[in-house]
C-alpha cells in the first residue's frame, strides 16, 4: 500500500490526469503545459503500482511516464520528481507532443472495448433474471448503491476498494446474514468524477422467504458501512430514496414495506423494485429497467467507468446462487 495514499485523493487525481491527457491529445503539448505535466507525473508517481492496470487515457499517461519521461525522473528531498522536464528544448517538446497524438488510436480502442463489454452485460443480466422465474413464481428485487462518505474518499485507493469488494462478494457467496435467502446477484464497480469509488448492487431474494425489500437494502448498507468498510462506507437505499443518514431516521426504523406511504410503494413498483410476480408482464418490464441500469452506455455512465484496477479485478460480476 502506497505511503502517500492518505494524502492524495486517488479517484479525483486520476480524473484530473485524464482531463489533462485529453487536452494534450487534442491541442498538443506546449511549453506552458510543462509545469502541469510535471505536477501530474509527480503525483502519479505517488499512487502508481506495477500491480495495477490502467486503461484508455490513464493507460496512455502511464505508458508515456514509463517509456518517454522516465529518464527525467530525479530524486529530490526524498521524493522522485520530473522537474527537469521544464528545461527540455523545442525539439523534445515537439517529440513528446507527438507521442500523445500517436497513441490516440489505442485510447479510442480501449473505450470501444469498454462499450462492448457493457453491452454484453445486458444479455447476462436478462438470462440471470429470467432463469429464476423458471423455478420461482415470485422474487424480491433489492437495489442498493454502496459508496464512501465524501470526507473519507481520500482514504480509499483502488487496493482498499478491491479488498472491500472481495469481502462483500464472499458475504454474498456464503449467504451470510442479510444475504441468507439470496438467490442471485450482480454488481457493477464504478468511479464517479466527484464521488469516488462505488458499487451498484442488484440482489434477488426468494419471494417466499423475504418480503421486506427496503429493510434488506438498509441491512446490506449497514453491513457495508459498519463491518466491511469499518466506518468508511456509505450507501443509498433505492427503495426509500434516502442516503445512509436519512435512511436511519426514527420513523423509518419500522419495516418499510409495512409502513411506507402509497407514493413510495408506487415508486418501487414503477421502478421494478420489491416483489415481482412471474405472471405480471408489467412488473417484468419494469424489472428489466432495474437491471439494465448496470449495463447503460451513456455519456454519464462512461464518465463513471473505472480507470484503474488491481490486476485480476473485474468491474462487473454476477452469480446464480
Amino acid at each position: 500500500m502506497n505511503t502517500y495514499q492518505h494524502t492524495l485523493h486517488e479517484p479525483k487525481l486520476l480524473i484530473e490526469i485524464e482531463s489533462f491527457t485529453k487536452r494534450i491529445i487534442n491541442d498538443g503539448l506546449k511549453r506552458e503545459d510543462l509545469p502541469e505535466l510535471v505536477r501530474w507525473l509527480d503525483a502519479f508517481e505517488l499512487i502508481y503500482s506495477c500491480n495495477h492496470s490502467y486503461t484508455d487515457y490513464l493507460g496512455l499517461f502511464e505508458f508515456l511516464a514509463n517509456n518517454s519521461f522516465y529518464t527525467f525522473q530525479q530524486m529530490r528531498d526524498g521524493r522522485y520528481t520530473y522537474i527537469s522536464l521544464l528545461e527540455i528544448d523545442d525539439r523534445l517538446l515537439e517529440y513528446f507532443s507527438m507521442q500523445f497524438q500517436v497513441h490516440k488510436p489505442k485510447v479510442l480502442s480501449d473505450l470501444r472495448q469498454h462499450k462492448c463489454r457493457v453491452k454484453n452485460r445486458l444479455e447476462r443480466l436478462r438470462t440471470l433474471t429470467e432463469g429464476l422465474f423458471e423455478h420461482y413464481s415470485r422474487i424480491l428485487v433489492v437495489r442498493v448503491d454502496l459508496k464512501y462518505r465524501t470526507s473519507n474518499q481520500y482514504l480509499v485507493n483502488i487496493e482498499m476498494f478491491y479488498e472491500h469488494i472481495q469481502m462483500l462478494c464472499n458475504r454474498m457467496a456464503n449467504k451470510s446474514k442479510c444475504f441468507r435467502y439470496l438467490q442471485a446477484y450482480a454488481w457493477c464497480l464504478e468511479q464517479a468524477p466527484l464521488g469516488g469509488y462505488h458499487v451498484h448492487l442488484y440482489l434477488i431474494y426468494s419471494g417466499s422467504k423475504c418480503t421486506y425489500d427496503g429493510k434488506l437494502a438498509r441491512w446490506v448498507g449497514r453491513i457495508w458501512m459498519d463491518e466491511i468498510t469499518e466506518g468508511l462506507g456509505y450507501y443509498w437505499n433505492c427503495h426509500t430514496r434516502k442516503n445512509a443518514d436519512e435512511d436511519l431516521e426514527v420513523r423509518d426504523m419500522i419495516v418499510v414495506n409495512m409502513e411506507s406511504s402509497q407514493e413510495e410503494q408506487n415508486y418501487k413498483y414503477l421502478n421494478g423494485l420489491g416483489m415481482i410476480e412471474r405472471k405480471d408482464p408489467h412488473g417484468l418490464e419494469r424489472l428489466k429497467a432495474v437491471y439494465s441500469y448496470l449495463a447503460r452506455i451513456t455519456t454519464e455512465k462512461m464518465d463513471q467507468r473505472l480507470r484503474v484496477r488491481v490486476k485480476g479485478m473485474r468491474a462487473f460480476g454476477y452469480s446464480s446462487c
